[in-house]
């Protein structure tokens, strides 16, 4: 189910331990009329991202799917923020979501934040930026991040409705399919662009020692 709205990460086969036939292909919506580019601001040491920054599309997306892309975090980095880009299709907000982390070799739940809400502008492209420092996540390798769309017209129709690049076969979208009763991780690279959803890492402030008196006593022993 599909609907309208930096640097690009090759995963080959980072799905191979999951079925890709057992995509349910979603149903495109109409097409943005004019794809644009979407700034997406993010401010840290590194920033992932698969797409071009053109909004193109959109899934229609089902209440129990997890949307997103994957990221290749290295030997190591700390999950700082994650910026998106959404269109409402003239379905008014605000919208209830969380950002979810995958581990999409085995398709298994990383960690959430949750209690989310994401504002809209009537048939406009809006970007959210979360802030991620508080979950204290160290990611290594390939890492699934995306949304749970939470407010829903119906089992298939939920917002809010992440939007998706002009690209083919950038191996990086993924929909985790029936992610709360028994998952599948489905690249679909095939079927439409990666979604303009960025992480920045390595961006968290280090919090100050904080010694106690009994500390600083040996140490200055």
């Amino acid at each position: 189910m599909k609907r309208t709205a930096t640097t690009c990460l090759v995963l080959a086969g980072f799905l191979a331990a999951t079925s890709a036939w057992a995509l349910n292909i979603p149903t495109p919506q109409a097409t943005q009329p004019h794809g644009a580019r979407q700034p997406l601001p993010l401010n840290a040491n590194a920033v992932l991202g698969c797409d071009d920054g053109v909004t193109w599309s959109g899934w229609y997306q089902n209440a129990d799917d997890r949307l997103g892309n994957v990221f290749n975090f290295g030997a190591g980095a700390v999950l700082s923020t994650v910026s998106f880009v959404h269109y409402d299709y003239g379905n008014a907000g605000p919208y209830s979501y969380s950002l979810d982390v995958w581990d999409p070799a085995s398709c298994t739940f990383v960690a959430t934040k949750s209690g989310l809400v994401a504002s809209d502008v009537k048939y406009t492209n809006v970007t959210e930026s979360v802030d991620m420092c508080g979950l204290g996540l160290r990611l290594t390798g390939s890492m699934f991040v995306g949304i749970h769309p939470q407010t829903c017209l119906s089992p298939t129709n939920c917002y809010p409705d992440l939007v998706w690049d002009n690209q083919l076969g950038v191996v990086c979208p993924v929909i985790i399919n029936n992610a709360s009763t028994a998952p599948v991780c489905n690249d679909i690279s095939g079927y439409g662009g990666p979604f303009l959803l960025r992480v920045a890492t390595d961006g968290c402030a280090t919090p100050a020692r904080r010694d106690t008196w009994g500390q600083l006593k040996t140490i200055y022993r």
